[in-house]
């Protein structure tokens, strides 16, 4: 632990995580957040992770990538990092953290952001970054005080997502499809296949992609399998060439995907497959469907989510800066 990064504040205590044991405390800490931050509980974008859920990540990470500060053994701010490969070559170093609102203010956002920068600085040296190394942050619109935070530090917005949201489609009506395509389930020897095609897609098409690994892979088993219904799959010669993929979480359906092969826009394929896929999400007794997009609208993605009835409620900024400042 390197100490030059830790503030000099009266009472308090930093240490480095305990994994799992950290996870009531961890949880603790983001619920307190919840109401000054408005987190939202529904979307897809953010969330306020179980206790068994907590408890199931932080087994996994190196507890020296996790610095908590504490007054009394008490938690009041943590800070973890993380890092990948894209797939342009750039390595993002993340990091995630929070303070809670009766300390914020005080410089302790500031320290552990600094105390991450250096953790990530020196996991750098050992990755072949061939210069291409950013840092990465996270502030959604209604956190304030972390993006004040994070503008002081230096760090600019590299992309914005919207979360989008609709509640009116009680009266969605099936498209007909055009001819020679074919909606019909997908088996689980198809799997595969179905998620190439996507990571074929996106490679490319944003503006962040991290290499596809075999974890990727059974994620996204992970989401399908429960309720494989909700995968919908265009074909056309007997191959995917339009995919929406959805879960529904409690009352709340999401559309996790939305996919239409290049040689086949235009013809309102993604269209016909969210209106099929949110049928079925009504059929279930959702409440309310979310999804986000690029809030740009470069692709068109943003209209075609409006003409269905969806509306932007909330934004995330992505910030960065350069590892060498």
């Amino acid at each position: 632990m390197q100490q030059e990064y830790i503030p000099t504040l009266l009472g308090v205590t930093f240490r480095t995580g305990r994994g799992a044991e950290d996870a009531i405390p961890y949880v603790a800490v983001m619920e307190a957040c919840r109401h000054v931050d408005q987190i939202d509980p529904f979307s897809t974008l953010e969330s306020i992770p179980t206790v068994e859920e907590m408890a199931e990540y932080l087994a996994r990470l190196d507890p020296q990538n996790t610095l908590i500060a504490t007054v009394h053994e008490h938690m009041i701010a943590f800070v973890r990092v993380g890092w990948w490969e894209e797939e342009d070559g750039t390595w993002l170093y993340l990091h995630v953290g929070r303070v809670l609102p009766e300390w914020r203010g005080r410089g302790l956002g500031t320290a552990l952001v600094h105390w991450a920068e250096h953790r990530l600085r020196t996991l750098a040296t050992g990755h072949p970054t061939h210069g291409k190394g950013t840092f990465g942050a996270n502030a959604s619109s209604t956190e304030i005080s972390a993006t004040e935070l994070l503008l002081n530090e230096g760090y600019t917005v590299y992309y914005t997502s919207a979360q989008m949201e609709c509640t009116d489609f009680v009266h969605l009506q099936k498209p007909r499809l055009p001819e020679g395509f074919a909606l019909r389930p997908a088996i689980p020897e198809q799997y595969r296949l179905i998620w190439e095609a996507a990571r074929r897609h996106w490679a490319g098409f944003t503006k962040a992609n991290s290499v596809p690994t075999e974890e990727d892979y059974q994620e996204f088993l992970s989401l399908i399998t429960p309720d494989p219904e909700l995968l919908k799959v265009l074909w056309y010669n007997e191959q995917p060439i339009a995919i929406v993929q959805g879960s529904i979480s409690h009352d709340t359906g999401i559309i996790d995907d939305v996919i239409v092969s290049s040689a086949y826009k235009r013809r309102g394929l993604a269209e016909a497959l969210l209106r099929y896929d949110m049928i079925t999400m009504r059929e279930r007794g959702t409440q309310r469907i979310r999804l986000h997009t690029d809030a740009t609208n470069r692709h068109g993605a943003r209209s075609l989510y409006e003409k269905l009835g969806f509306r932007v409620i909330k934004t995330f900024p992505r910030y960065r800066k350069p590892i060498g400042d």
